[in-house]
C-alpha cells in the first residue's frame, strides 16, 4: 500500500520526464526553430530535465563523496562508456563514410581524446548530458550538506561562472554543469516544499502570475542587456516557465491515469537521448527519399517525432532486456 501511494504521489513526474524528453526530441528534429517557439522550449526542456533529476535523487542515501562517486559512476559513467563505444564503432566502420568530407578526414583517434575529455561531440553529442550531470552531481554534493541559504547564495553565483570565465572548453563539460546547476540544486533542496506549493489551491494563479513574469522578463532578454543581467534573466526566465509546466503536467496526471507506455518512456529516457539523434537523421532521410516533394515543416517536424519516439520502444526493450549493462544494470 505504502509503495502505490508512492507511486501515486510521483505519477506527474512520469509525466513531466515523458513530456521533456518528447520536447528534446522534437527540438532536435529538423527544421529547426525560431522565433518565439525556440526561446521557449530553450527555456524549458533541458531545465526541466536537470530539475527533475535533482528532484529525484536522494543524497541521504550516500553519506560518504566516494560511496557518492562510486554510486553515480555505475548509473551514469558506465552508460556513458557503453554508448560512446557502441556508436564510436558503428561511427569507425559505417557512418564516417556517409558523413561529410570534413568529418571523413578526421583523425580516427579524435573522437577517443574527446570522449575521456568528456566532450564527446564527434560521435555521440547527446552523451554530453551524463559527463554535464556527473560533474553537476560531484559539484553539488560538496557544498550541499552546509547551509541551505549558503547553499542556494552558490546555486545562484555558479552559472555566472561561464559568462565571466571562458570555460567553453572545460573538461566533462563543466560550463554546461555550472549554467544548469540552479535548477538541479534548488528541485533537489525544496523537494518537500515543492510538493507542498503543488497541493495549493492558489498554484493556478501564482502560476498565471509566473507566466506573466515570463513573458516580461523573455522580452527583456531580447533586447541587447549587459552579461551580468543575462544571467539571471534566463534563470528567471526558466524558473517562471518551469513551475506553471509542472502545474499543468500534474493536474493532467490527476485528470487521466497514466499509460503504462508513458511510464515505460520516462523510466528509459538514458537510452532516448544516447539515441534519438540517429532516429531523426534515419526517419529524415527516408521521409526526404520517399516524399522529396515534402517540406521540412512543422507539420514534417511533428510527424518524425512521433515516429521517433516509438521507434525509441524496441530499442528500450532490446537493451533492458538483453543488454541493461548497457545502462549499468544486472539482468531483472
Amino acid at each position: 500500500m505504502q509503495t502505490e501511494k508512492k507511486t501515486i504521489k510521483y505519477q506527474w513526474v512520469d509525466f513531466a520526464k515523458f513530456t521533456t524528453i518528447i520536447l528534446i526530441i522534437f527540438f532536435h528534429t529538423p527544421p529547426p526553430l525560431s522565433g518565439f517557439e525556440n526561446v521557449l522550449i530553450s527555456h524549458l526542456r533541458l531545465p526541466a530535465f536537470f530539475f527533475l533529476a535533482g528532484f529525484l535523487f536522494n543524497f541521504e542515501r550516500h553519506p560518504s563523496f566516494s560511496g557518492f562517486v562510486k554510486h553515480r559512476s555505475k548509473q551514469l559513467l558506465i552508460p556513458y562508456f557503453c554508448f560512446f563505444f557502441l556508436f564510436y564503432l558503428f561511427w569507425i566502420f559505417v557512418g564516417r563514410k556517409f558523413s561529410s568530407i570534413e568529418e571523413q578526414n578526421v583523425n580516427w583517434l579524435q573522437p577517443l581524446f574527446e570522449y575521456l575529455y568528456g566532450r564527446p561531440f564527434l560521435v555521440c553529442w547527446p552523451l554530453w548530458f551524463l559527463a554535464a550531470l556527473f560533474s553537476m552531481q560531484c559539484v553539488f554534493y560538496l557544498f550541499r550538506g552546509k547551509n541551505r541559504r549558503v547553499s542556494v547564495v552558490i546555486l545562484f553565483l555558479l552559472p555566472f561562472i561561464p559568462s565571466l570565465i571562458d570555460v567553453s572548453q572545460a573538461p566533462w563539460m563543466l560550463d554546461s554543469a555550472c549554467g544548469f546547476i540552479f535548477y538541479y540544486g534548488i528541485a533537489n533542496l525544496f523537494k518537500k516544499e515543492f510538493f507542498r506549493f503543488l497541493a495549493l489551491k492558489s498554484r493556478f494563479f501564482i502560476g498565471f502570475i509566473l507566466l506573466t513574469i515570463h513573458i516580461a522578463s523573455n522580452f527583456l532578454l531580447q533586447q541587447s542587456c549587459p552579461a551580468y543581467l543575462k544571467v539571471p534573466l534566463d534563470l528567471l526566465c526558466s524558473v517562471s516557465l518551469l513551475i506553471p509546466f509542472f502545474i499543468l503536467i500534474k493536474l493532467i496526471a490527476e485528470k487521466w491515469a497514466i499509460h503504462y507506455l508513458i511510464r515505460y518512456i520516462a523510466a528509459n529516457t538514458l537510452v532516448i537521448l544516447a539515441f534519438h539523434t540517429y532516429g531523426i537523421r534515419i526517419f529524415t532521410l527516408l521521409i526526404s527519399q520517399l516524399a522529396p516533394a515534402v517540406p521540412e515543416s512543422y507539420g514534417s517536424k511533428i510527424i518524425i517525432t512521433f515516429l521517433v519516439s516509438v521507434s525509441m520502444l524496441p530499442v528500450i526493450f532490446i537493451i533492458n532486456r538483453y543488454f541493461p549493462f548497457l545502462l549499468g544494470r544486472g539482468k531483472k
